[in-house]
């Protein structure tokens, strides 16, 4: 187990390190690389990155196999919709 700072997790993109800017309802996108998703989502990967980090378990791989979240359907106010209960999409 690793203590990680929560401290700009949501709003770093995982994939370049770019600052994220809003993309509609609690949706990011970086326009340096072009990667987009729900910002709860970001955070846990970028979070999930520092934690191996960390550990020194090499959080870069965990990233390369991370999906595309803007491949997730939302519902009406934005958030992704799951369509397995008890899961998370990503």
């Amino acid at each position: 187990m690793a203590a990680v700072d929560p401290r700009r997790t949501s709003s770093t993109c995982p994939v370049c390190g770019s600052k994220l800017r809003e993309n509609g309802y609690r949706r990011l996108k970086c326009h340096r690389c072009g990667f987009e998703g729900n910002r709860d989502h970001i955070a846990i990967l970028n979070i999930e990155r520092r934690a191996l980090s960390i550990l020194h378990m090499g959080g870069s791989e965990i990233l390369s196999n991370a999906l595309q979240m803007k491949d997730v359907f939302t519902n009406r106010c934005g958030e992704p919709m799951n369509s397995l209960k008890g899961t998370l999409a990503l």
